[in-house]
């Protein structure tokens, strides 16, 4: 006699034998499996970096300014606690650089390259590396000092070296966002590097001591090349250029014609 197939009823206090029997088989190993499935994944997830945002708290910083490479506060020696570079790339409020922010007030202040100010902004640091979010824009600058500066930039000879990393916006990567780097954070990054915010290559070595070096990247009259590396943000992608040292920040001047991806 052909076996009838069993239907469930949900009013029935009681499932059939045949349908219990099936939903058991599926559910034992899926309550084992799923667990077991996270663990995995938690065990196996790379885990987040230690840079940090100081969201909420404004730190107010003196020290000596400069607006090229890119606008950039070098402050002075006892400011910051002990592990945080004092030499800070300046970025703008949002997904916008300081470029703007700068200039606005050079038009009310005069020419403040080379002098001793004092802003205030959101710090932003990590792998040895700070970055100083102008978070009041304008508001920012505190005061212009009097004194003369003694400081007077850092900046080694140019070499030719070729580069395989990825490019990425500082801003996200030093702690504003995790993760802030590869393909996960590709359409932030590119809003935030159209917005003016440096652009920067990360690239990994095999020192114990210095895992990865990073390289502000501009073009070879020294100017902005934001727009023109938007379609490479993101992607590893191979790199000749003449580098030089700009305090704690290597700078890479480089043709656009010469990135190429890195097919790897």
């Amino acid at each position: 006699m052909k076996k009838q197939n069993e239907f469930y009823i949900g009013w029935k206090e009681e499932m059939s034998e045949g349908n219990a029997s099936f939903l058991k088989k599926i559910l034992i190993p899926l309550f084992v499996l799923i667990p077991i499935f996270v663990f995995a994944v938690v065990l196996f997830q790379k885990p987040f970096n230690q840079h940090q945002f100081e969201f909420g708290k404004i730190t107010p910083i003196t020290g000596t300014y400069y607006g090229k490479p890119v606008p950039m506060l070098v402050a002075d020696q006892g400011v910051l606690p002990d592990g945080i570079s004092t030499d800070i790339v300046l970025v703008g409020y949002g997904k916008f650089g300081a470029k703007g922010i700068m200039q606005a007030l050079e038009k009310t202040n005069g020419n403040l390259n080379g002098k001793k100010i004092s802003l205030a902004g959101t710090l932003i640091y990590g792998d040895g590396k700070t970055l100083l979010e102008l978070t009041e824009e304008e508001g920012s600058l505190i005061e212009i000092k009097k004194t003369p500066t003694t400081i007077n930039p850092e900046k080694t000879a140019s070499k030719s070296i070729s580069l395989s990393g990825e490019i990425i916006d500082p801003k996200c990567y030093f702690g504003v966002m995790k993760p802030g780097e590869g393909k996960i954070h590709k359409s932030c990054a590119i809003r935030c590097i159209s917005g003016g915010i440096p652009p920067v290559l990360r690239v990994k070595t095999d020192k114990p001591s210095e895992a990865q070096k990073y390289y502000l990247l501009l073009d070879e009259q020294g100017r902005d090349i934001n727009k023109a590396v938007l379609p490479f943000v993101a992607e590893h992608i191979n790199i000749t250029g003449k580098s030089n040292r700009f305090f704690n920040w290597d700078v890479l001047y480089l043709n656009i014609d010469d990135l190429k991806p890195n097919l790897k």
